[in-house]
């Protein structure tokens, strides 16, 4: 498994599937459908006979074994709301796309199936592994006269990976320019010059930042994480600013030593205290939903 590309909602997997039937036809691989695949490459393929040596089958003395390596760019809806402690369930689906259920049905190798332990994933690490075979109903006889009912279903074997991101690296840097931006505008609270082009200049980075957070991790329907701190530092900002224009008037009214009070002893360290309590609690909340 590599290539996974929340922005463009797709990851790639290169895997191996076989089949063991006790007759020559149907070829299963031959028929064997990738769903939700962007692109599929069969890399190498083999068909024989073979002495049936296992379990399988124990009625037929032969069998027939086909195996084959695919290579694949699949579809997934990213889900980054909860990002950088979201965790994914990728899905790998095999359909039979000729013959209906109820004339053949894949019985998972349970015992030959898994993954790769050493596997590089990079950030990502896989928690969960599974199996399963499943019936899957199309509404339609896809205009079969052999076929007299309007419901019918077809084999899927699905492969189903849970992963978990491990590295959080990406995340400080995404947010790190939102917090000294943040950091910038409270502390130049502390100046009695004129620093609302400080301001600007810290609201203009945020709104950057967050396009291109957006950019490497997809767009979302829902307001992400990464949405929220950036939401919250520009709130903050705005906040500084209504503080600076207040103080600005209470100085022109002849009040310095209240404004001075008013910037320095009462607006920097709530700002700042409620700042970095609201993201540790918005923060852990993630990572708990995950």
């Amino acid at each position: 498994m590599r290539d996974f590309k929340p922005a463009e909602k797709s990851f790639s997997a290169n895997f191996w599937v076989w089949s063991v039937c006790p007759f020559e036809t149907p070829k299963p691989l031959e028929s064997l459908k990738v769903v939700s695949s962007n692109e599929v490459n069969k890399n190498y393929s083999s068909f024989s006979r073979s002495e049936n040596l296992s379990d399988t089958f124990k009625a037929s003395k032969n069998v027939f074994w086909s195996e084959e390596e695919i290579s694949t760019t699949l579809y997934y809806n990213w889900d980054t709301k909860n990002y950088p402690f979201d965790r994914h369930v990728l899905k790998i689906t095999l359909e039979e796309t000729q013959l209906d259920a109820s004339t053949f049905v894949h019985a998972p190798d349970f015992a030959g199936t898994g993954y790769q332990k050493d596997m590089d994933l990079e950030d990502w690490k896989i928690i969960d592994f599974k199996i399963a075979q499943e019936n899957f109903p199309y509404r339609t006889s896809f205009g079969s006269p052999g076929i007299k009912r309007e419901l019918n279903s077809r084999s899927r074997l699905i492969i189903s990976i849970t992963i978990n991101r491990e590295s959080k690296v990406s995340f400080f840097k995404l947010v790190m320019g939102v917090y000294a931006a943040v950091a910038l505008s409270i502390m130049a609270l502390l100046l009695d010059e004129d620093i609302m082009g400080i301001l600007v200049g810290n609201l203009f980075a945020v709104i950057v930042n967050l396009q291109a957070a957006t950019s490497d991790l997809g767009s979302s329907n829902s307001v992400t994480l990464i949405d929220f701190i950036h939401i919250i530092a520009i709130i903050y900002i705005f906040i500084t600013a209504i503080v600076l224009v207040y103080t600005r008037f209470l100085s022109e009214a002849e009040q310095s030593d209240w404004s001075r009070y008013l910037r320095r002893r009462l607006a920097v360290p709530i700002l700042a205290g409620s700042f970095v309590v609201v993201n540790i609690i918005v923060i852990s909340h993630a990572a708990i939903v995950g």
